[in-house]
């Protein structure tokens, strides 16, 4: 005889048997949710990016006034035709190149990619100028993108040298410059030693604790011409470029590349800031071409 309190075994068993499809649901529900939210990330990614892009344009439109924002409405809305022209100059640069690598006497090229961010321009050159002929650095002050970096060397389809500072005019160090911190990522592309960039769109603040390390790229340049046939060089370090190519025409490290590939950052900054950096990026085209460097500039 059982006791009134204690259950009976077949109450128990489907009790148990209950419990146990409930979990099988919960743990279904579980793994539903996760693939929810694999598949809404990048659409949640790509709405914080389109927030942030309108408080950007309001400020614009507060701060400098409904033509500006149109000047920066039609460069975005232009980028993939720019992007497209700038692909077919790219492989056309390679395949030129590769002429001259074919016959010089070490057959190898060097990559300098200035700004790699997470490698974004690595996987986009690579492409065109192979691993099999060329070597790269990868040069970027932001710690929080080393990772990304070291996989992509760890990878081993290259030989990759990667360089965690900043380049710059000297051996030294300096700030590094960000949003501010409501709208900082740790990858964020626009970190900048130049605390002008991007101001049209908020206020720089101090990105990381520390100051970043920094070095001299014409040094670098002019020591590793040497082990190589050509030296390729991509620029995409957010306003600090205007002094650090200023020093390498100076010093005539210029001479030493073959190609040179430059985003120029005016468009971001304020007014008068802007019409003083447009000048010097006509100044920097003429002393390039003028000394037979083929001169592209980057988005």
């Amino acid at each position: 005889m059982h006791d009134v309190f204690e259950p009976p075994r077949r109450l128990m068993a489907a009790a148990g048997n209950r419990c146990s499809h409930h979990g099988e649901i919960a743990i279904m529900d579980v793994s539903r949710v996760r693939r929810f939210a694999m598949a809404v990330e990048p659409h949640v990614q790509l709405s914080s990016r389109l927030l942030a892009k309108v408080r950007q344009g309001t400020d614009v439109l507060k701060r400098d006034g409904p033509l500006r924002l149109l000047e920066l409405w039609t460069l975005a809305l232009c980028e993939p035709v720019r992007s497209l022209r700038l692909r077919l100059a790219v492989a056309a640069d390679a395949r030129r190149i590769m002429r001259v690598i074919k016959t010089g006497k070490r057959q190898r090229g060097l990559f300098i990619d200035c700004g790699s961010n997470i490698g974004q321009g690595y996987k986009f050159f690579s492409t065109y100028y192979t691993p099999d002929f060329y070597d790269y650095i990868l040069v970027e002050p932001n710690v929080n993108c080393m990772p990304y970096l070291k996989a992509l060397s760890a990878d081993g389809g290259a030989r990759i040298e990667i360089i965690g500072k900043a380049a710059g005019v000297r051996q030294g160090y300096a700030k590094l410059f960000g949003p501010p911190a409501g709208q900082q990522e740790p990858v964020y592309e626009g970190c900048s030693i130049n605390p002008e960039h991007n101001a049209s769109y908020y206020e720089p603040e101090g990105f990381a604790p520390d100051l970043v390390e920094t070095f001299s790229l014409s040094d670098l340049i002019t020591a590793k011409r040497r082990a190589y046939d050509v030296v390729v060089l991509k620029m995409d370090i957010e306003g600090a470029e205007y002094d650090v190519l200023d020093d390498i025409i100076k010093n005539g490290a210029h001479r030493n590349i073959y190609v040179c590939y430059v985003e120029f950052h005016s468009i971001y900054m304020k007014k008068d800031e802007r019409i003083k950096k447009r000048i010097a990026e006509r100044e920097i085209g003429s002393s390039l071409t003028k000394d037979n460097v083929l001169f592209r500039r980057w988005i």
